[in-house]
């Protein structure tokens, strides 16, 4: 899906899951919503669950068209957004995470993120 000529959509649809966030009924299923921003500059917008890692790296693969994504940030560290975090730091070593200070914190709790990976902590107005 396109958003605009630069924003493209690499999200992943999962029609198995019933309830989000074990709470609340999706009897259509849900959406794990991730974008990249074609630039000058490439950023990936979030991940996706864990269970769809290789349908996202298809889609990222597709709309990057051979160029390599200079960023991923990272919004929150719920695992809808954040579970393939090492699957593209494998892919692409050179990108830049892009989180806040907590959410680096985190992340290096829940994944084995690489200690040459660069990161780029921001803040509000950043």
């Amino acid at each position: 899906m396109e958003v605009t000529n630069d924003i493209q959509y690499i999200g992943v649809n999962d029609h198995e899951v019933d309830l989000f966030e074990g709470q609340y009924l999706v009897p259509d299923g849900m959406a794990y919503n991730s974008y990249v921003i074609l630039d000058d500059r490439i950023a990936v917008m979030d991940t996706v669950d864990m269970h769809f890692g290789e349908e996202w790296m298809g889609n990222l693969k597709e709309k990057l068209g051979g160029r390599r994504p200079d960023y991923l940030v990272i919004q929150h560290m719920e695992p809808d957004h954040s579970a393939n975090i090492v699957r593209l730091i494998q892919a692409y070593p050179d990108v830049t995470l892009v989180a806040d200070q907590k959410c680096f914190g985190m992340m290096d709790q829940f994944y084995s993120i690489p200690k040459e990976t660069k990161r780029l902590a921001v803040g509000n107005g950043d």
